[in-house]
């Protein structure tokens, strides 16, 4: 990269500086968001539908139809998330504008017809689940989605993502949440608070020294 963009002594000592900023001032905040005590879920696959003006003609624009492609329960999972933020989870500032790391630990029931010895070992994780529905991509994505617009932003915020299973005779996902204080630099700064979903709640950003502003 020295060599690509022709790089002076003088800029490799600036990088270097925001480099060492970046590492004094980058600080991530921990959360144990939530355990929720149910089987774990995976997302639904989406379905499709075919709309027109007979069967939908406040969405229909003409004669033509066309396909609507949604997700079954998408609506219900989000308002659960949002009752939890609300009644009973954490009292945030606003929703979280920054890098996320994120991990999901899924115990799914253990199998009745295990016995008292291999039960006893899944639940200290010996014995984990194999060939079990749902998969680790669709875990993950179902409890992402359930987050957006209540815990943060986006669920494209996140950067490091992970889903262990487990087996308990205690079915629960647990959710552990890491977020930076701030984002990397002003262009991101600025492509975050100029979407339309942007809640206002205040984010900081790097400038070019590696120094947090407002």
């Amino acid at each position: 990269m020295i060599d690509l963009y022709g790089l002076s002594e003088s800029k490799m000592n600036d990088i270097l500086i925001k480099r060492n900023n970046m590492l004094y001032g980058l600080e991530y905040y921990d959360l144990n968001i939530v355990s929720l005590y149910e089987e774990p879920e995976g997302t639904q696959r989406s379905r499709f539908r075919l709309i027109n003006r007979k069967n939908f003609n406040t969405q229909a624009l003409s004669n033509s139809a066309f396909v609507h492609v949604y997700s079954p329960n998408a609506k219900d999972d989000f308002l659960f998330m949002r009752r939890l933020v609300d009644d009973e989870l954490i009292a945030l500032n606003g929703m979280i504008n920054t890098s996320c790391s994120i991990e999901y630990n899924a115990y799914f029931k253990t199998p009745n017809q295990f016995n008292v010895t291999d039960k006893f070992l899944a639940e200290i994780g010996l014995i984990r689940p194999i060939i079990s529905k749902p998969d680790w991509d669709n875990i993950g994505k179902k409890y992402s989605d359930m987050y957006n617009h209540n815990i943060w932003l986006d669920d494209a915020l996140v950067v490091d993502g992970t889903v262990h299973k487990f087996y308990s005779i205690l079915p629960r996902v647990e959710i552990k949440l890491r977020y930076l204080n701030c984002v990397y630099n002003k262009i991101q700064y600025n492509n975050l608070i100029n979407r339309k979903d942007y809640d206002s709640s205040g984010v900081l950003f790097m400038n070019n020294k590696g120094e947090i502003d407002l």
